[in-house]
């Protein structure tokens, strides 16, 4: 006879669990990115641009969603997640504020255990941005 304290839990039981656990990252730990992330976050959007200058259309149309873990699952597709990052940016009804794009990567980090997986995720949304970016202030001079 089994003792009942160390049974496993049922399935449903089990499912209600792991709901309650991914409803709790959602409502309590979000704003609580590390400050490794945040530095590394910020500093993305200091070379993306500014207040004056980042649109939350051109943000969404840019961005590389082809790395993000539930594009990497097949649980969402690139375009449901590049629809949720515009919405987010937009929030603000103008320009993207750093506390907007910092808002959404804070609750993207939730989902991701390692720093270093968290900036490979971010690092590779955005590399052709970054990239267009560079070349336009090489050409500046």
């Amino acid at each position: 006879m089994g003792n009942a304290c160390c049974a496993e839990p049922k399935p449903d039981i089990q499912a209600k669990r792991s709901m309650d656990e991914e409803f709790f990252k959602l409502h309590v730990d979000a704003g609580h990115m590390n400050d490794r992330r945040r530095s590394f976050v910020d500093r993305l959007y200091t070379i993306l641009g500014d207040e004056t200058t980042l649109d939350a259309a051109a943000m969404a149309k840019a961005f590389d969603a082809d790395a993000h873990p539930d594009v990497v699952a097949g649980n969402r597709s690139a375009a449901d997640v590049r629809a949720e990052l515009h919405e987010a940016l937009a929030a603000g009804g103008g320009p993207v504020t750093r506390q907007l794009f910092e808002d959404y990567y804070d609750l993207q980090s939730i989902t991701v255990d390692r720093d270093e997986q968290f900036e490979a995720l971010v690092r590779s949304s955005w590399i052709a941005l970054v990239r267009q970016k560079a070349a336009a202030r090489k050409k500046r001079g």
